[in-house]
């Protein structure tokens, strides 16, 4: 089985005026700084959470100009939402995009060059679903996101998070071997399962949960949300009873999500189940989280199970590490994935042979740069476009001298410039990643393992979609 139908969400909260999105931004950084200043004074029997400081990308419209993340360029000219879109579309599955008139004037774009270039065979492949701005939340994206895929009942979707840059790889999540048993599968991402031990890690996360495998003593999992979910239409319907958890917004982290249900299910589920889940959301909710203590799988599954009333999955085998990181901050989009592929562009003497470089580590880098050019028209006509680079360049000169302000305030040390200043006075861009982004090993990863995966499998979803029985040595790689 193989999920053909794709829903990309584009959309989130918006704040009432750009002032009330940088105060949020500020407070968010600032409770993430004085998080790992309270872990540094943690007594050392209790596990030390790993906090990484960012700095959020919230949305406001302020005089008509929607300042939404997913038209931030990411390479040359190319938003962000370019990149999903493609990593999906070319696998051949039918995709709609959910968010804003502007993004959906983006896939307009792109559906045009698709065609043109005889990537995808009809318009029906490639279709922009405009938000409703009066009803914005996560289970109202993705149910409006799906309602018009031609989907039947009880073929499976993937709901992918529309932040995604180079999770390019997306075979695995479409193959995925569990699709056949249940109606929800919710693919965990776990620290040691992207980046094993012994192995270097290409960029720091935070992870804040943690989860004990079945059958495996001693085996626990740091983990955090994933940012694809698998559901047939009796899942999705299980999906919407997220609405009785007072509407979480886009953006809201599905592991909070999901122990929010949890809570609400814990009276109906096996004594056993109850017990652990309010004794590790007890130690978690007053920062006692020790060494051993997780949320055993087979109870974390049972309480998910029993929340959305359909045969339900919870565990943690994504080994992607493109599909844990997604374009949530300042530093995810600017300091790791455009410092990762602007570079690469910019080493040849013109953008075509630029971008003839990055095919070596992005299969799709010529669909890429002819959407480039595609897209240069609608610098005139979006408002964003027509602001940038002056808007992010106000955004971080701003967020520094608030940030700054509010850490002296509060004591906090080194704390002149907490943003990095991606984009200098001429609008030029600036490789600054954070000390735990490794931009050499993710660029060597990229050519040499993650690009050769995607090639193979692509062939056995080709194999598997075509009907056929691949060869018996091929597995999917991840």
């Amino acid at each position: 089985m193989q999920v053909r139908h794709v829903a990309i969400g584009a959309s989130h909260e918006i704040y009432d005026s750009a002032e009330a999105a940088l105060r949020a931004a500020v407070a968010r950084r600032v409770e993430d700084r004085l998080i790992r200043e309270r872990q540094q004074r943690q007594s050392a029997r209790y596990r030390r959470w790993k906090v990484v400081d960012t700095t959020p990308l919230l949305r406001s419209i302020d005089g008509g100009l929607d300042d939404t993340k997913f038209l931030y360029p990411v390479l040359d000219n190319l938003p962000l939402i370019v990149f999903p879109l493609l990593s999906y579309a070319l696998t051949g599955a039918q995709v709609s995009v959910y968010g804003p008139p502007e993004v959906c004037r983006v896939v307009e774009v792109v559906r045009d060059v698709l065609l043109a270039q005889g990537l995808i065979g009809d318009r029906a492949k490639v279709l922009a679903v405009e938000e409703d701005r009066r009803d914005i939340s996560l289970s109202r994206s993705i149910q409006r996101s799906t309602e018009c895929l031609s989907a039947a009942k009880d073929e499976p979707i993937a709901w992918s998070a529309g932040d995604l840059v180079l999770a390019y790889d997306t075979h695995p999540w479409l193959m995925d071997r569990h699709l056949p048993g249940y109606e929800l599968i919710f693919n965990l991402n776990a620290r040691q399962r992207v980046f094993p031990e012994g192995t270097p890690e290409l960029f720091a996360r935070n992870y804040f949960d943690r989860l004990r495998l079945e059958g495996a003593p001693g085996a626990v999992l740091d983990i955090k949300e994933p940012n694809v979910l698998l559901f047939t239409s009796a899942g999705l319907r299980g999906l919407t009873k997220v609405d009785e958890l007072r509407h979480p917004r886009p953006g809201d982290t599905y592991m909070k999500v999901l122990l929010r249900a949890a809570a609400r299910t814990v009276w109906h589920t096996s004594p056993a189940a109850s017990v652990a889940f309010l004794r590790y959301g007890l130690k978690r909710t007053r920062d006692r989280i020790e060494a051993g203590d997780a949320l055993p799988q087979l109870h974390a599954g049972e309480l998910a199970r029993t929340f959305f009333g359909v045969p339900t999955l919870l565990k943690a085998e994504n080994t992607d590490p493109f599909f844990v990181r997604d374009g949530d901050s300042v530093e995810d989009l600017f300091g790791y994935y455009r410092a990762v592929l602007q570079p690469i562009v910019d080493s040849a003497a013109t953008k075509e042979a630029g971008y003839r470089e990055l095919s070596h580590y992005h299969p799709h880098a010529g669909i890429l740069y002819r959407l480039s050019q595609a897209l240069r028209p609608l610098q005139s006509e979006l408002p964003l476009w027509r602001r940038w680079p002056e808007l992010i360049q106000d955004k971080l000169a701003t967020l520094n001298q608030r940030l700054a302000q509010e850490f002296r305030g509060l004591g906090i040390p080194d704390a002149a410039r907490p943003v990095p200043e991606y984009f200098d006075a001429m609008g030029v861009f600036q490789s600054r990643p954070l000390p735990s982004d490794n931009l050499p090993l993710t660029r060597d990863f990229l050519r040499n393992a993650y690009h050769p995966s995607f090639e193979h499998n692509q062939r056995l979803y080709q194999w598997l979609v075509a009907g056929c029985l691949p060869p018996e040595r091929m597995r999917v790689s991840g």
